[in-house]
């Protein structure tokens, strides 16, 4: 089964589990397929390899759920069970290294990473602490660049030598307040995981003893330190088994190094090395062009590309269109579109690839009057749409920057039925706040004035289309309230207001998109239109590809001040690998090329801004299969290629289950709008405190002595309340204290324990997948018999008793059925405040009973059938009452 229907060549791949081996996988090689098969093989011949000492790298979380996926259904099929495929770590390498320092180092567990929205606004927060100041840098106008920055000179840290005084200042500014704040930034991550593996023998040790085999896919992207990381492990005995294209090399601007994988074998003397020429998923016509683009490049490794696809190429397939206006163009895009989706090609397996973004509105807007339903990917307009200027204007109203009837004016523009003495009461709320009189940080909490206002407004859904789309772009102004108060929270009130004023005009517009995109689970029948980047790992049907003109594609390099004004070139080795080439920008096309599986449309305005014919657009009419568009070609039905039927794949965790088994409509508002929950001084309390006891656990389990001084150096490393001040954060550590001392009141039971936080991960076929840690496993002796009990901490004032029977602990006890192959046989719940614990037995028909509550869940979820069901009781204490009660049921339920 492992080899079934699989080429020479993919079987020598899946077989090359005792050397280290490169292979280059060509697009649509089925490389995700040899990889399962090759991790899957390497654990039915070894024995002495278990899941956890195998490790993937991928390039994104998107591509890590898919061959996490196809592992999980390989490994039922060939070896008959998955226990534990939970601890193998398939991931992106950032996801590997904080994994590694917070699950071994705890003076990191209490860590949160910064994004890059979040980054920024930490940077505008304390912006002469992190050195900007020191390197000239304005605050908010040349954030972008400091980031920048610094995210380089992270990557390449180990160049220190070479910079300036100023530059290594603020380089250790920078690290040093982050630290401070319990922060890292995605190259601090990296970083931060090399530095340990240098000097620290003990970490160094465990890591070695965890990764037996190492795969790393698209090695072509790599950038100096993620090389650094993979040579380490190497070094500490990993079999490494590295899987990309050269030709596919298209993130260099972000620093990835194409001389990684181009120089490999002789880095590495590896003698293994295998090419997967067989494209699968392309016709030989699109076959045909991509190899007569991408053979002009000099600097790549020899291959020849060949078609596997039993889709049959037809003339007229693959085509190119030269018009005279750009709107001729588009109009040329949508009759094609229309023709295809006649024959049977849904709307979803089209895509328009663009070089950059600023020809996708004007594409759209074409497409809109054809009613061609589409998706622009990565266009962040958020900040454009009436209810978010409307949202804006309540906080630019508190700053004092417009008047009432401005603000009142603004949310008359959103297009909902609002009464006017709703809106009315909403202002006059808003009208009474005075921000002057404010003096602790907490009077000001910014996501409460917001939905404080929503409620009063009775903003509710009401089953118009149009409120449903307000409510995603409302929900996502949420979150942009959410990413500025985790950063910002503790700011004085005047000072707060008067930043998140300024996050709104310099950061967050343009860098969020409409809230819908947002939506994972839900996935329109549309055309997507975006950037050949965001295309990368994608497949379609059909692919158009417009604007084939110099200095559109290949792209003209872009002006202004870059991050080259702010350090000097020579300080980073190989600088040249950001700018780009046009053979840079030929791998580009060719990853567009070969995203499509029968149609190409390639076409070209020669009235456009830059009017100059595309050297692609020439080279790409050397195929004898790329023709002249002719409007007369009738497209054949039966000659389509396999088109998606597969379901959205979830992967869901405990708490989004727990709130969709709550109340669907709940998880509706908090998932798919995105309406975040007001932060509070105290949050991170229940955290913290589980923290603690997870490490007292885990040194019980490794049979370490728990000493006073054990005990009072894990608070300092890992009890962490971001936002209480110190009186609070005192009145905390010592009931947190006292809970500790309470649960070690029966040290005797220490030894019961045989997991702590253990990950789980239930793989339930059909796109679904569920994730989440257990807090303890336990065994007991009762009636001379030994029994096991999965227990789960409780912090939240919930009585036991009603905690016991939820779906959250059943899901538990299917997690560990599903890491250890066997049922537990109790579940319980233990409250650390109080000592209170409940516990039920778990029995077979209590774990495929929860199964099939999550299968089902699934598919409402997919189906955007998320009612309210809620109790008068339930809805009292809902934390999202306000977006689900109309005026009538506040009455009822909240007594007006």
């Amino acid at each position: 089964m492992l080899t079934q229907n699989l080429s020479q060549k993919q079987i020598d791949a899946v077989n090359a589990i005792d050397d280290d081996v490169e292979i280059i996988a060509c697009a649509g090689a089925g490389k995700t397929g040899v990889v399962t098969r090759r991790i899957i093989n390497i654990l039915k011949s070894k024995p002495e390899i278990s899941p956890e000492n195998i490790v993937a790298f991928t390039f994104t979380k998107k591509a890590a759920e898919e061959l996490k996926s196809r592992i999980y259904t390989m490994g039922q099929a060939v070896l008959g069970n998955t226990q534990g495929f939970a601890n193998m770590y398939i991931g992106t390498i950032h996801g590997f290294c904080l994994n590694m320092l917070q699950e071994f180092l705890p003076e990191f567990q209490p860590f949160s990473v910064l994004d890059e929205i979040h980054a920024k606004l930490f940077v505008e927060r304390y912006y002469t602490e992190v050195g900007m100041e020191d390197m000239g840098l304005q605050k908010y106008i040349e954030t972008n660049l400091f980031v920048q920055a610094m995210s380089l000179l992270n990557e390449n840290w180990f160049d220190e030598h070479k910079w300036d005084d100023n530059v290594r200042s603020a380089f250790k500014k920078y690290k040093n307040k982050l630290y401070s704040e319990k922060y890292f930034d995605y190259s601090l991550i990296l970083r931060e995981m090399v530095e340990q593996l240098e000097s620290n023998i003990i970490f160094r040790g465990i890591v070695a003893d965890k990764v037996k085999y190492l795969t790393v896919d698209e090695y072509q992207d790599t950038n100096p330190v993620q090389e650094r990381l993979i040579s380490i492990l190497k070094e500490l005995g990993a079999n490494l088994c590295v899987v990309g294209d050269d030709d596919q090399t298209i993130y260099q601007f972000r620093g990835s190094d194409s001389s990684n994988i181009l120089t490999f074998m002789q880095r590495y003397n590896v003698q293994k090395y295998i090419v997967l020429d067989t494209d699968y998923r392309s016709t030989e016509g699109i076959i045909s062009v991509a190899k007569n683009v991408i053979t002009n490049n000099s600097n790549r490794l020899p291959k020849e590309m060949e078609s596997g696809c039993k889709t049959p190429y037809d003339e007229g397939d693959v085509v190119f269109k030269e018009v005279t206006l750009p709107e001729d163009e588009y109009e040329f895009i949508a009759e094609n579109i229309e023709k295809l989706h006649s024959i049977g090609v849904p709307y979803s397996e089209i895509a328009i690839l663009l070089r950059k973004r600023k020809i996708g509105a004007e594409i759209a807007d074409v497409l809109d009057k054809h009613d061609i339903p589409f998706i622009i990917e990565g266009m962040n307009d958020l900040m454009y749409t009436a209810e978010c200027r409307a949202a804006k204007g309540i906080f630019d109203y508190l700053n004092g920057e417009i008047d009432m009837m401005t603000l009142y004016e603004l949310w008359q523009n959103v297009d909902y039925p609002f009464t006017r003495n709703d809106l009315g009461n909403a202002i006059q709320t808003i009208m009474t706040i005075d921000i002057s009189q404010m003096k602790h940080f907490t009077d000001l909490n910014l996501q409460r004035i917001y939905q404080d206002f929503l409620k009063n407004a009775v903003l509710v859904e009401d089953g118009r289309k149009e409120t449903e789309m307000i409510l995603y772009n409302l929900g996502k102004f949420s979150q942009v309230i959410g990413d500025y108060e985790v950063i910002n929270f503790t700011r004085k009130p005047k000072s707060k207001l008067d930043s998140f004023c300024k996050f709104l005009h310099y950061t967050a517009d343009g860098n969020y998109p409409e809230g819908y995109l947002s939506n994972d689970y839900i996935k329109p029948d549309a055309v997507s239109i975006m950037t050949v980047h965001q295309s990368k790992g994608l497949e379609y049907a059909a692919v158009f590809i417009p604007g084939l003109n110099k200095n559109y594609f290949p792209a003209q390099k872009v002006g202004g001040k870059s991050v080259w004004h702010v350090i000097h070139r020579e300080w980073i080795t190989g600088s040249s690998r950001f700018d780009g080439d046009l053979e840079d920008e030929r791998k580009l096309f060719y990853v567009a090329v070969t995203r499509a599986k029968k149609y190409l449309f390639i076409s070209r305005a020669k009235e456009a801004r830059d009017k100059t014919v595309s050297t692609f657009f020439l080279e790409a009419q050397c195929s004898p299969c790329m023709l002249p568009y002719d409007s007369n070609t009738v497209y054949d039905s039966a000659h389509l290629p396999d088109l998606r039927h597969n379901k959205i794949p979830l992967t869901l965790n405990f708490s989004l289950l727990e709130d969709y088994f709550d109340c669907p409509y709940r998880f509706k508002l908090t998932v798919f709008y995105g309406f975040n929950s007001p932060l509070t001084e105290l949050i991170g309390y229940g955290n913290a405190l589980h923290a603690v006891i997870r490490n007292i656990n885990l040194a019980a389990i490794d049979g370490t002595k728990i000493t006073d001084k054990f005990i009072e150096k894990t608070f300092e490393q890992v009890f962490h309340l971001p936002y209480a001040i110190e009186a609070q954060r005192e009145r905390m550590l010592k009931s947190a204290k006292d809970c500790v001392k309470r649960y070690l009141e029966h040290k005797d039971r220490l030894g019961e324990i045989r997991l702590a936080e253990s990950p789980i991960e239930i793989d339930l076929g059909d796109g679904i997948t569920v994730n989440g840690r257990i807090d303890m496993v336990k065994e007991v002796e009762e009636g001379g018999q030994k029994k096991t009990v999965i227990v789960d901490f409780k912090t939240a004032n919930k009585r036991v008793l009603d905690a016991i029977n939820t779906e959250q602990l059943k899901i538990y006890a299917l997690g560990y059925q599903h890491l250890t192959g066997q049922i537990a046989d109790f579940m319980e719940i233990y409250h650390l405040n109080s000592e209170n614990s409940a516990r039920e037995p778990i029995t077979a028909e209590t774990v495929q009973g929860v199964e099939n509550e999550i299968k089902t869940a699934a598919d409402h979820i997919r189906r955007n059938d998320l009612p309210k069901r809620c109790g008068a009781e339930s809805c009292a204490k809902c934390r999202m009452a306000h977006l689900c009660l109309n005026k009538s049921e506040r009455k009822k339920y909240l007594g007006g």
